[in-house]
């Protein structure tokens, strides 16, 4: 793109989309309808994301365990150590915020919820949970749930998972405003992009500058989770583009380098994903075809969604116009994954994938060509699906003389 200082223009404050108190409370309802119709007492949740999703407690997991109770009824208790008491009590509207002192601590945290349990009169064959004890992290150890009741807990992950692949008018929003914000900063940052300097000199002024003006135009705004800054712009630059996750930095910007960036925000704990391939300075001929070609898998992987396609026939979809194209070869990971409140969810566009998709099911789309010496192309964009088809929620420019930087 021409390289021209690009001025943005401060914009007037706004709301910010946010899911409310009474859609977690309908969703914990709605898990408790699963309970009832698998014949569970109690439910136990440990993994982060989930918490989240049923209470709008986002945490940073550590070696305490942290865990989400519900029983029959719907009654709810979250179970925190007393470093994240504060933060439980006022983010949520559980029934109950259940404080234990310290991992390992004198009672092993994992007692606590078994005796919540316990006084829950939760019978141990119908205990459910989606994971057997808390997640390791941080060097923790620990009894699973099954060795404090006696019985290997119901799989009851689906309960939940289940809920979480449709996105609700809310959670649209979120997304929605998220690939905005991605968008404008990958915007700022494709405009600073210069040779002879690094990459990271190019876009970390671009995320900050952006970051400030989430704060300036969306007053008490605040990032949810503690992974990020809420705003992400980067790019890798030359031939270590073709190992799709082989990210190198300090390359230093050059002349005839393949860029593949990445641009997200964070909106009350949704994401979103922008990815684009530029090449620096006048394409070569191998370039423009690599490009060409994973802009026609894209274009074709959107083209197949709608509701009542199976996922896997979306990456079928693409593989057989990748066999037509000569770059099966190529290709080295699946169409895409769902994306929410966390960068990767189920259901994936995957030809080992069940799923049939549905309206309000938010996806990346981002099929790769990767060449060895040349560099890595891929694309990526938010995309929901509609009543009627699909709709693509991050607006920027998909083609190759929009991506061209001019050295």
């Amino acid at each position: 793109m021409p390289r021209t200082k690009r001025t943005v223009k401060a914009a007037k404050p706004r709301s910010v989309p946010a899911i409310s108190q009474e859609e977690y409370g309908v969703r914990r309802q709605s898990v408790a309808a699963g309970m009832e119709a698998a014949g569970l007492d109690a439910l136990c949740v440990f993994y982060p994301a989930r918490v989240a999703y049923l209470t709008g407690f986002h945490h940073i997991p550590t070696e305490r365990p942290i865990a989400l109770v519900v029983g029959s009824s719907g009654q709810s208790s979250l179970v925190v150590p007393a470093v994240e008491k504060e933060h439980a009590e006022s983010s949520t509207s559980v029934d109950q915020v259940r404080v234990y002192f310290e991992y390992p601590g004198a009672e092993h945290p994992m007692e606590s919820i078994a005796g919540l349990l316990s006084e829950m009169s939760a019978r141990a064959q119908r205990i459910g949970a989606d994971h057997d004890g808390y997640v390791p992290y941080w060097g923790y150890r620990g009894p699973r749930l099954s060795d404090l009741t006696g019985a290997e807990p119901f799989d009851a992950e689906m309960i939940i998972e289940a809920l979480r692949r449709v996105k609700s008018r809310a959670e649209l929003e979120c997304i929605q405003l998220s690939c905005d914000w991605a968008a404008r900063a990958h915007r700022r940052m494709q405009a600073a992009i210069t040779t002879g300097k690094t990459e990271m000199e190019c876009y970390t002024p671009a995320g900050i500058e952006t970051l400030f003006e989430m704060v300036h135009e969306m007053p008490g705004w605040r990032p949810r989770g503690g992974d990020d800054t809420g705003i992400t712009a980067m790019f890798v630059a030359g031939r270590s583009t073709a190992m799709p996750h082989g990210f190198v930095k300090g390359h230093g910007i050059q002349r005839g380098d393949v860029l593949v960036s990445g641009a997200a925000a964070n909106i009350d704990g949704y994401r979103s994903e922008l990815e684009r391939t530029m090449i620096v300075g006048d394409p070569t001929a191998d370039q423009v075809r690599a490009f060409e070609a994973m802009l026609a898998l894209q274009t074709r992987a959107i083209d197949v969604m709608a509701p009542g396609v199976p996922a896997g026939e979306v990456e079928l979809a693409t593989v057989r116009l990748a066999d037509e194209l000569g770059v099966a070869e190529n290709l080295r990971h699946h169409v895409g994954h769902s994306i929410g409140l966390e960068g990767h969810e189920a259901p994936f566009l995957d030809r080992g994938d069940e799923a049939v998709l549905e309206a309000g099911m938010v996806f990346t789309v981002e099929p790769g060509v990767y060449v060895k010496e040349l560099g890595g192309f891929r694309h990526s964009d938010t995309v929901v699906i509609t009543d009627d088809g699909s709709r693509v929620m991050t607006d920027y420019p998909r083609e190759l003389k929009d991506l061209t930087i001019k050295p």
